[in-house]
């Protein structure tokens, strides 16, 4: 799926994802952090998604701003195995805008059960449960429901609202926008290209890698499965790649979630979204390419007249301040993930308006 192309490509652009983790970890949520927090009022709470799938969720609700039921967000998380407390920034604006957020573990991850797998589907059979949940829940005005999704999020949130018309609007941050293995090839393709690769070399290794991953789709014998994967090294090899590099990317293509990539249908669902739709992107993000993925979101999103695209500069794939090569290595010296008060203020002040956030109370000043 989209979020294959980001692991794959990473591979090339960074040596490993131990930084992200350790931003986008999963951390146990307390209680209630009112105390600590007196913008809002913080709850545990559980969703039932599929059998033995129980998510653990923070429900956020806004403290001295309006009354219920509040608009709400839905926060949904990219590629990894990412816990809550990854977009502290956003969810507080909201709240102390009068919007309630929500954020949960990842199936397998933190405190939620099941297990953790990178199954895209499965994941945004998850986030729609997290819509029906909220759809329950008294302090929640279920005819406004919002989703933010950031990467392998951006390309869920516009899944579950394409098949969901209640859904009142959509956020995309950095999410990757095309249909089945030629977008997979193009991203494959990108990346080659920031990576320094000349397209004689890195056409027949995007090539190579559509080849085998459409050989796994059609269930191919073993035999003709090896053959194609000793060619897909030999094309990285021929690409500039150390042989380790070479197996390394193998290992991230011919992987289950990649031979499910010809389903992706990210292009498509925002096409059939009629709800206001903001996609941004990052002009230094090396991993979904702004200048080709804004492209794609403006074509798909051409027949929707309340859709937004946005590029903004001088910030990565995640979204902080400060980036100069727009890699992973500077992640963990530029703030927390999403933090960009242009960012926060650009998705804070969208949804106010779109969502419907109540006034704030006299009590909030």
């Amino acid at each position: 799926m989209a979020s294959t192309a980001m692991t794959i490509l990473a591979s090339f652009l960074r040596p490993t994802a131990a930084v992200l983790a350790l931003l986008m970890a999963g951390h146990a949520a307390a209680q209630s952090v009112a105390s600590e927090r007196p913008w809002e009022t913080a709850t545990e709470i559980r969703i039932t998604s599929e059998p033995g799938v129980t998510l653990a969720g923070t429900l956020h609700l806004p403290a001295g701003h309006g009354h219920a039921p509040y608009p709400l967000a839905i926060v949904l998380q990219g590629h990894g195995p990412n816990g809550r407390r990854g977009f502290d920034a956003i969810l507080r604006r909201l709240t102390e805008h009068g919007i309630a957020a929500l954020e949960y573990d990842k199936r397998g991850v933190g405190q939620s059960t099941g297990t953790y797998k990178e199954d895209i589907e499965r994941l945004t059979a998850d986030a729609a449960a997290a819509v029906a949940a909220m759809r329950r829940n008294p302090a929640i005005d279920g005819r406004r429901i919002a989703l933010i999704g950031h990467s392998q999020g951006g390309v869920i949130a516009p899944a579950v609202a394409a098949a969901d018309p209640g859904i009142a609007a959509v956020v995309t941050l950095a999410g990757s926008v095309g249909d089945g293995l030629p977008y997979l090839r193009q991203a494959i393709l990108n990346q080659m290209r920031a990576a320094g690769r000349a397209d004689a070399t890195a056409i027949p290794a995007a090539d190579a890698a559509m080849t085998l991953l459409q050989a796994r789709a059609d269930r191919r014998d073993p035999a003709t499965i090896a053959r194609l994967r000793t060619a897909l090294v030999e094309r990285f090899e021929a690409a500039g790649f150390p042989r380790p590099a070479a197996e390394g990317a193998l290992a991230m293509i011919d992987r289950e979630e990649a031979w499910e990539a010809h389903k992706m249908r990210s292009a498509s669902d925002l096409k059939a979204l009629h709800v206001p739709v903001l996609a941004v992107f990052g002009a230094k993000d090396p991993l979904v390419v702004a200048s080709v993925e804004a492209a794609a979101a403006r074509k798909a999103l051409a027949g929707n007249p309340r859709a937004t695209v946005v590029v903004l500069e001088g910030l990565s794939h995640w979204f902080q301040e400060g980036a100069v090569t727009g890699n992973e290595e500077e992640v963990a010296e530029l703030g927390p993930n999403a933090g960009s008060p242009r960012l926060v203020a650009l998705v804070g002040d969208w949804l106010d308006r779109t969502i419907g956030a109540p006034q704030r109370s006299t009590a909030s000043r």
